[in-house]
């Protein structure tokens, strides 16, 4: 396999053959091609090696009146084609469809990752420069995945994306991240996250505290990953209403501009198509604070002239598109990061988050830090232990005080919305949140 799949389908004869399936004028029918690569270098406690693991299919879908037909196979060949739009179709042809041209499905080129082999060793060397030492099992995986996406109307580029995990397992503690590149800086971060970890490990958790707290750019990447990006995808508003009923709905604080924009990810995760094929959009999910435009997918927009498509993700070929972000960005405020700090004293400073919850139902909202500092003298001073953000998400951002001027690239990891697992990513700045309930 070359480093650009798929550009051998013969996208015309696809087209054709999917034309006979869309029988409706408003029918939507397309094919879903993919190809997935996972290298892992396991911990030094197990047996050495890369782990290698790769799998190529294909997905044929139809969308109509509101209702989807999907069929997903794992090999990428004209019979499988042909079964999985007769499985679609839902009836046999009167006439054979005809087998397009599918190229070759091998994989061309070993499974190399020298840049996952070096990266313990790395990481290793940056802990030693704290003068620390503690036992780490490091599992670091590559993942690659590339798609195309062909349909009886459009036809887009093969897409592709390329980005690490970690998984640190230590005595006390577990961490894991993803990263876009493993570079020297990269593991720095990662020793000094670590490190955090560890002097933090037997700190007191702090008392309950509505007072200010200061945000790192992490933690607010998670908070709107899961109070901003999750509550305007279009079938998380779907659970109240309509989503078009969201439009101009005041959700949080004037200071925050929020957008989701894959074409702006870093380079390796970029994209220009969802994976529905639509071209992208540099969506802006608050303008002021105000609901502009949801996260939406085909599906969705199809109910609704006043919905914009190009949010649709899929986990993977067995499963249909939804709408799900991609590249959060939080516009850069007016405040220093010192002024921040000056009006947070006494309170905290959370630099990142592990996790957090929405009930799209209840509107409850849930967020957990694995340690944070006192505010002491304008600076974070004394570690907490792990503390959690508790509201309700009618209130909870409307309680933003103040936005940094500096953004930084924050990857908020992977996304598990109901039990799809996805990648996101975040460039946010730090913020400062005032008389939410923080607490053991």
């Amino acid at each position: 396999m070359s480093d650009t799949p798929f550009t051998q389908l013969d996208t015309a004869g696809i087209a054709r053959t999917l034309s006979q399936i869309a029988e409706q004028p408003a029918d939507l029918a397309d094919a879903f091609f993919e190809r997935i690569e996972k290298v892992e270098l396991p911990p030094a406690d197990q047996p050495p090696g890369l782990r290698v693991w790769r799998e190529s299919g294909l997905a044929i879908r139809l969308l109509r009146e509101g209702r989807t037909w999907l069929a997903g196979r794992d090999q990428i060949d004209p019979e499988i084609f042909q079964d999985a739009l007769r499985r679609v179709a839902r009836a046999m042809p009167r006439a054979p469809y005809p087998l397009p041209d599918l190229g070759d499905d091998t994989w061309e080129e070993p499974p190399e990752a020298p840049e996952v082999l070096t990266f313990p060793t790395a990481v290793s060397q940056a802990l030693r420069t704290h003068h620390i030492d503690f036992p780490v099992n490091l599992t670091v995986r590559r993942h690659r995945r590339w798609i195309r996406v062909v349909g009886t109307h459009l036809a887009s580029g093969t897409e592709s994306e390329s980005f690490y995990s970690c998984d640190a397992e230590m005595p006390w503690a577990r961490y894991g991240c993803l990263l876009d590149e493993l570079s020297h800086e990269k593991a720095e971060e990662l020793a000094r996250r670590l490190v955090n970890l560890y002097r933090a490990r037997d700190a007191e958790p702090p008392p309950p505290w509505r007072g200010a707290s200061i945000l790192g750019a992490s933690a607010t990447a998670v908070l709107l990953h899961e109070a901003v990006a999750h509550a305007l995808e279009a079938d998380t508003l779907a659970h109240g209403g309509h989503p078009e009923a969201a439009l101009g709905v005041r959700m949080g604080s004037r200071l925050l501009d929020v957008f989701d924009d894959p074409s702006s990810a870093p380079s390796s995760v970029r994209r220009s198509a969802d994976d529905e094929g639509f071209p992208v959009v540099r969506r802006c999910l608050l303008r002021a604070g105000i609901v502009e435009q949801p996260l939406c997918d085909t599906a969705w927009t199809r109910r609704s002239d006043r919905l914009t498509a190009g949010a649709g993700r899929r986990g993977n070929r067995h499963l249909p598109p939804g709408p799900r972000s991609s590249h959060l960005e939080l516009i850069a405020g007016e405040h220093s990061r010192q002024s921040l700090l000056a009006d947070a004293e006494g309170g905290l400073y959370l630099p990142e988050a592990d996790r957090g919850r929405l009930d799209p139902v209840t509107g409850e909202f849930v967020l957990r830090f694995p340690y944070g500092r006192r505010i002491e003298n304008q600076v974070p001073g004394a570690l907490v232990g792990p503390c959690w953000m508790r509201g309700r998400l009618s209130d909870l951002l409307d309680k933003v005080t103040g936005v940094g001027a500096q953004t930084s690239a924050a990857g908020a990891g992977w996304c598990a919305k109901g039990g799809i697992k996805l990648p996101v990513w975040a460039t946010c700045p730090e913020v400062r949140i005032e008389g939410v309930e923080i607490g053991p």
